[in-house]
């Protein structure tokens, strides 16, 4: 009998929600490419959404079946590749100047692609030690051995809250303390509070309520999503302006 449960719920419901949204923002970045501009933060945000939804959606599949693919992917999309991914999104609209964002990217690129076969062939699970319909937060310690591959786990955690929460906070403030643009700076508070929610869970798990986990990264990408709509918005002033120097521009020419 199959048991409906909230740690169920959640990751339905978060795998569909990031999917989508990871789509809208890739597609906002194609349509960017074709404009001429090449927005990497765009791309670095669809890939942490894409992420997102793929941890996510291996949380399903390993509620009802053991599958030694799906846990690699679980534990590599969520434990190591998410967070840094997100933030380097946020890293690109700090650093617009010299090749640092560039540089950063080309090591998460790289950790990302090396992490990966180790997380799936060349880390040692007890899939005995698997149960159906059960958190995975209660089995992880026991599938998966200590060391290897979870060594870059806190490292790459730590970066990408950093540079996602921080940065974020960063640029709200900064657009706050200038009194402008305060879509952006609400937005801005937004993607912060999302990326402060999935780092919750740890606490969830040791206060006993594992499932309400799943429910911190539901809500996460959620206002990760709102903050990003809300924070790229062109307000109608800034396009009337941009309209008015185009005009002038072709009527100088």
């Amino acid at each position: 009998m199959t048991i409906i449960s909230l740690s169920l719920i959640f990751s339905t419901i978060t795998t569909l929600i990031s999917f989508i949204f990871a789509g809208i923002v890739l597609w906002r970045w194609v349509g960017s490419r074709r404009r001429g501009r090449h927005s990497p933060y765009l791309l670095a945000w669809g890939i942490g959404l894409l992420l997102y939804g793929l941890g996510a959606f291996c949380q399903i599949v390993l509620y009802f079946t053991w599958s030694s693919i799906a846990f690699g992917l679980w534990y590599w999309a969520g434990a190591i590749a998410v967070a840094p991914w997100l933030g380097q999104g946020t890293v690109y609209l700090l650093w617009r100047k010299g090749n640092i964002a560039r540089n950063i990217q080309m090591a998460l690129i790289l950790i990302s692609v090396m992490t990966l076969p180790w997380a799936l062939f060349m880390t040692p699970m007890n899939a005995a030690a698997w149960q159906p319909q059960t958190d995975m937060t209660v089995m992880i310690n026991d599938i998966l051995t200590r060391g290897g591959v979870r060594v870059f786990s806190p490292v790459m955690n730590i970066w990408g809250t950093l540079a996602l929460v921080g940065g974020a906070i960063y640029s709200a403030m900064l657009f706050r303390r200038k009194q402008i643009l305060p879509n952006r700076m609400i937005g801005n508070w937004l993607i912060a509070a999302g990326g402060l929610f999935p780092a919750l869970g740890g606490s969830l798990i040791r206060a006993g309520v594992p499932e309400l986990k799943y429910g911190g990264e539901m809500i996460g990408v959620i206002l990760i999503f709102a903050g990003f709509l809300l924070a790229t918005r062109v307000p109608e002033e800034v396009k009337d302006l941009r309209e008015r120097r185009r005009t002038t521009a072709n009527s100088s020419s």
